[in-house]
């Protein structure tokens, strides 16, 4: 008998009262699973209510500097500055160009009436003099016919616009300071996603400080299930665990908009998009279980399979990898349907169905 009295004792000894040691009715917190008796359980619940008044508190000071953030102001007031730099460099490029013009064109008539004059004065002392022949009729003629064309080349002034001098268009760069957390109104070509699960609806339940989702209630009951992350640029990757499917295989693996999950969370919505058990895909409320149309077939999935399902933002799809078969399927998402940021969405249909989602390795 001294090994079960040995076992009794550390029974005993674990559920022990963290704060005073005592082990006379004593409850676990859901939450750190520390051991309480019940007057330190209700110190440690006002304690976390603390904290949760210190994090409502940072949020609203949160709220705070983003209104503070907003330099509207000097934003569009350098914008009105260079507009009216350019207008100015613009006008003054103009002037310059109408006065050249004015100049070359005044020189030249000057020229022309120069010449012109001058055949006047000798015609007019031929005329006069009555001293003229064929040859000077000729050679009159071909003055002026050579002043005519020389008038009317001079009306041929090509303006050149060149390409290599030209005003510096201002345009608009988002600049991510660097060492910020980024809850993915990410930008990065492509990661894995630091996921988790967030909320979850009856019968779906989270455990293991939200890195696993299971279904504990009954059966063909729907338990929506949503991650931590919001994803509206770049390509992120999450990688999910089946850790118990009961056959026939039927979870969803998907995103949904996170603008719609305040009013609905559904997977057959017109906000959601992925792929279900009985090889159906939904995509904003339009399902399919036609496997020659879209090449997918829920029947390879099992128990311990790996999946690794990817948003890729830029080119506005999701892709299901299955590690195990090494297939690959795509859908696109309508972002009108299903705007941006996107949220992961799991949903557990079967009675101790459930997904853990993998570290970032």
């Amino acid at each position: 008998m001294p090994v079960m009295k040995i076992i009794l004792n550390d029974i005993v000894d674990k559920r022990r009262c963290k704060t005073c040691g005592k082990s006379n009715s004593t409850y676990t917190c859901d939450g750190c699973q520390s051991v309480f008796c019940q007057k330190h359980l209700l110190r440690h619940r006002q304690d976390l209510a603390y904290q949760f008044e210190d994090v409502m508190h940072n949020h609203e000071l949160l709220g705070q500097d983003i209104k503070r953030s907003s330099n509207e102001y000097n934003y569009l007031h350098r914008i009105n500055e260079w507009e009216q730099d350019a207008i100015q460099k613009v006008r003054s490029t103009a002037e310059n160009a109408r006065e050249e013009v004015r100049q070359i064109l005044a020189k030249n008539k000057q020229r022309f009436m120069r010449i012109s004059r001058a055949i006047a004065l000798d015609l007019k002392a031929s005329y006069k003099a009555d001293d003229f022949q064929e040859n000077d009729l000729k050679r009159w003629m071909t003055q002026l016919n050579d002043l005519r064309r020389e008038i009317q080349s001079s009306n041929c002034l090509q303006l050149m616009e060149d390409q290599q001098l030209s005003i510096p268009l201002i345009t608009i760069a988002h600049r991510k300071l660097p060492g910020l957390i980024n809850h993915d109104h990410k930008a990065s070509h492509s990661s894995l996603a630091k996921e988790r699960f967030l909320k979850a609806t009856y019968p779906a339940s989270i455990h293991n400080d939200g890195l696993i989702a299971k279904h504990i209630g009954n059966e063909m009951d729907y338990g929506h299930v949503i991650g931590t992350q919001f994803y509206s640029r770049g390509c992120h990757t999450i990688r999910l665990k089946i850790l118990r499917s009961t056959a026939p295989y039927n979870i969803f693996f998907g995103c949904i908009s996170s603008e719609r999950i305040p009013s609905i969370m559904n997977y057959n919505s017109s906000f959601a998009v992925g792929w279900f058990g009985h090889n159906e895909i939904y995509q904003h409320g339009i399902w399919n279980n036609n496997v020659r149309i879209h090449d997918y077939s829920s029947n390879d999935m099992q128990t311990n399979d790996t999946v690794c399902l990817t948003f890729d933002c830029d080119k506005k799809s999701i892709g299901l990898f299955h590690e195990r078969t090494n297939k690959t399927y795509k859908l696109a998402v309508n972002t009108d349907k299903a705007p941006f940021p996107w949220q992961l969405l799991v949903v557990l249909v079967n009675e101790g169905d459930s997904v853990k989602v993998l570290p970032n390795n």
